[in-house]
């Protein structure tokens, strides 16, 4: 589902549900970059602004922001009210090497920085739990977003069966060009043995196909996950694209998917 604005997506399956959630995008809502990475000459003080207005528009506390520290690995975090706000600013002080973050605490707001990798939403109604996960093909590989089902299901009783899955804006099968060792990569890991993941030449790699298989192989229901299928190198008007940056074609920036559950959803 597209927004105006600041807020540059939100899952539509996710919309009745009692969480808050959203995607920033490329613009402010004054026309303005709305970088909110860190580490591109982009301020800090300026990516501080970008990240407090845009979690305004999704009516989340800025100082709630919890975010990993990504290194395309496959390890999840629990958050809870004493380990909110790390790595909201400054961003070394968030959790290490950590791609997956997960919670049932209602003052804990989740966030994961994207450009091209795949964003996840995974709520779970029935315990009223809600986790983010960056995938980049390495992760994807690794199995992180498994990894975030199955400690969701650990750490509070999550069903697999029982949970909604949204999967973001990222780069798309129509221009995730990719050479052998990914292809291969994904292969080797089992979780898609039809290959579907794959281009017919092998020359493209379907993130979207492939965290659904990967997800589908710990339990979660495919009629439970929401593919947004928005392209974002397709979109650079709306969306930052690392490979749209690296070749020259748009300005590098970064975008936020955060998630936080209500109140009026706990059990």
């Amino acid at each position: 589902m597209s927004s105006n604005g600041r807020v540059a997506f939100r899952f539509t399956s996710l919309a009745e549900q009692p969480i808050a959630h959203g995607m920033s995008g490329r613009r402010r809502g004054d026309g303005h970059d709305g970088d909110v990475g860190h580490g591109r000459g982009t301020t800090a003080e300026i990516i501080e602004a970008n990240r407090t207005a845009f979690l305004n528009d999704v009516s989340i506390e800025p100082a709630s922001l919890t975010i990993g520290r990504q290194t395309h690995g496959s390890r999840v975090e629990i958050v809870d009210r004493d380990s909110r706000g790390r790595g909201r600013y400054p961003a070394f002080d968030g959790f290490p090497a950590t791609d997956a973050l997960v919670t049932a605490d209602p003052s804990v707001a989740l966030g994961v920085i994207v450009a091209d990798c795949v964003p996840l939403v995974l709520y779970d109604p029935v315990r009223h739990a809600v986790g983010v996960v960056h995938a980049g093909w390495r992760g994807t590989v690794a199995g992180i977003a498994p990894a975030a089902v199955e400690t969701m299901r650990d750490a509070f009783g999550s069903s697999p069966a029982d949970l909604l899955v949204g999967i973001g804006p990222s780069i798309g099968p129509c221009c995730y060009e990719v050479g052998v060792e990914v292809a291969d990569a994904w292969r080797a890991s089992g979780l898609d043995p039809n290959g579907e993941a794959i281009s017919s030449g092998g020359t493209h790699f379907d993130l979207w196909a492939a965290n659904m298989r990967a997800l589908a192989s710990v339990g979660v229901a495919e009629g439970n996950v929401e593919i947004s299928g928005v392209c974002v190198r397709c979109q650079i008007d709306r969306f930052f694209s690392y490979r749209a940056a690296a070749r020259g074609v748009a300005m590098a920036g970064r975008m936020l998917m955060v998630a936080k559950l209500s109140e009026r959803g706990r059990p």
